[in-house]
């Protein structure tokens, strides 16, 4: 009797657990799963974080220090203020996985310049517009004259896929490149790049982007307007978003109405680069605060690199200011701030690992030194390897031939420098090879590099460290 009481007991507890079990389910479901509300911003306000999914650019989304600039991310703070939400960006690397994160619900909205395109409408939700572009052919000083797409038939050209541009291409029939090809990995800024230095011919951008990339890369001719202007907006998902919509549609409208939208946009302007001379105010602070965090790891990269420690420190600190995570809204990453395609030629899998990075930076600047002929001496050897660098090979020997038509020394760097600022000028733009360059802002990289060397010897001399380097300074 007691063996069927203890039993019964035994059953009933069990019965007592699955019920609680039941019970926290449901309580668990109730507070995150999105099949129990009625729509994803009762999820929203549920959970009190709008996540909000976007490609890094200075129109949606960019970390600049303490401020973050982009006037699609400044638009939906001010959104999620007013209703009392915390905002939470989330950064992808192309559209591909940026969709499908907004499909499987993995974010709330999408942005990033997005256009309200067919192929997209069909299968998300867009809030009202906040913005219009057109797409543009983008050329280099060569093409210049080409006004009739057909002109490009066998030119070279790389795509974004994923994108509106993507789509457009799909939907020209008429016009069937040879010599072109997409990339899901190469950022609009690169791909500008490389038109820049006439490694392509031409490649299909947003108005409103390219006008602003012209800040940075000089000598870009949009020779023909493909599109009408159209809409861009945030994107949605199908399913459960109308609310969403709804109240963001109705903060659009008023952004609009009180000229917020437009003064967000205006903002960008301040933020772009306003080239100095080497802060060394900012510089011994940093030296203070973030230079012990990486320190080690500097000196042991560049002792085994057998690498100057005070150049590595102060190329770092120039492309990054020893931010291992730092991001530029132009795609470049990391301590070193490599390319995604440098990062590949270099054999860099995760361009955010600082040791990665440091070895990386190391191998891209010894290639870039060994394209500069064996006759040119140290110290212009090196100081011509860090304006490529920055700049590229291509408009380094641009510079170069300029320097030696006006009867001056090619292989002296000092003598050089002139010459590379000017290739700023749209002017010169026909007698160089390579195109127009920021020269400019290469020439005082490499002078801020020097700087920062200086004090860094300084400081590792201060501390009893072993600074002595080979004859070249790479």
């Amino acid at each position: 009797m007691n063996q069927l009481t203890d039993t019964i007991k035994s059953s009933q507890k069990l019965k007592h657990r699955w019920v609680i079990f039941l019970l926290l389910g449901i309580i668990a479901l109730s507070l995150f799963s999105p099949i129990i509300f009625s729509s994803n911003w009762d999820l929203i306000k549920k959970r009190g974080v709008l996540i909000y999914g976007t490609r890094t650019s200075l129109l949606s989304y960019f970390k600049s220090g303490d401020s973050i600039i982009g006037y699609e991310y400044q638009l939906l703070k001010k959104f999620t203020d007013t209703h009392g939400l915390e905002l939470k960006a989330q950064l992808y690397n192309n559209n591909g996985d940026l969709f499908a994160d907004l499909q499987n619900g993995k974010i709330d909205i999408a942005g990033g310049h997005l256009t309200i395109t067919k192929t997209r409408s069909e299968k998300f939700n867009f809030t009202a517009a906040i913005s219009q572009t057109h797409i543009d052919l983008v050329t280099h000083f060569n093409h210049r004259n080409k006004t009739n797409i057909q002109d490009f038939k066998d030119s070279k050209g790389i795509i974004i896929e994923n994108t509106s541009y993507e789509e457009l291409l799909d939907e020209m029939p008429e016009f069937k490149p040879t010599a072109i090809t997409t990339s899901a990995d190469l950022s609009l800024f690169e791909i500008i790049r490389k038109i820049n230095s006439k490694e392509i011919d031409f490649t299909f951008g947003d108005s409103e982007i390219i006008n602003i990339y012209q800040y940075f890369i000089p000598g870009l001719y949009q020779t023909i307007q493909l599109t009408e202007a159209s809409d861009t907006a945030f994107m949605l998902r199908k399913k459960r978003a109308s609310d969403l919509k709804n109240n963001l549609d109705k903060f659009i409208k008023e952004a609009k109405e009180t000229k917020l939208l437009e003064q967000l946009k205006e903002e960008i302007v301040v933020h772009l680069p306003d080239i100095d001379k080497a802060n060394t105010v900012t510089f011994f602070e940093k030296l203070q605060t973030t230079w012990p965090q990486i320190k080690d790891l500097v000196l042991a990269v560049a002792e085994e690199s057998n690498f100057d420690p005070a150049l590595l420190a102060a190329i770092s600190y120039q492309e990054s200011h020893w931010e291992v995570d730092a991001e530029s809204f132009t795609g470049v990453k990391g301590l070193m701030m490599l390319t995604a395609s440098a990062a590949q030629d270099m054999k860099v899998e995760d361009r955010t690992n600082p040791r990665q990075s440091l070895e990386g930076g190391i191998r891209y600047l010894r290639y870039m030194q060994r394209k500069i002929p064996d006759r040119i001496k140290e110290p212009h050897k090196s100081l011509m390897a860090l304006a490529a660098y920055n700049v590229g090979y291509g408009h380094l020997e641009d510079a170069r031939i300029l320097t030696q038509k006006a009867g001056k020394d090619p292989d002296n760097w000092f003598e050089i420098e002139p010459f590379l600022a000017k290739l700023n000028n749209p002017s010169i733009e026909h007698e160089l090879k390579h195109g127009n360059a920021d020269g400019y802002t290469a020439v005082i990289y490499v002078n801020n590099i020097m700087t920062y060397k200086q004090l860094m010897n300084w400081k590792m001399t201060k501390e009893n460290k072993d600074t002595s380097a080979s004859p070249s300074i790479l």
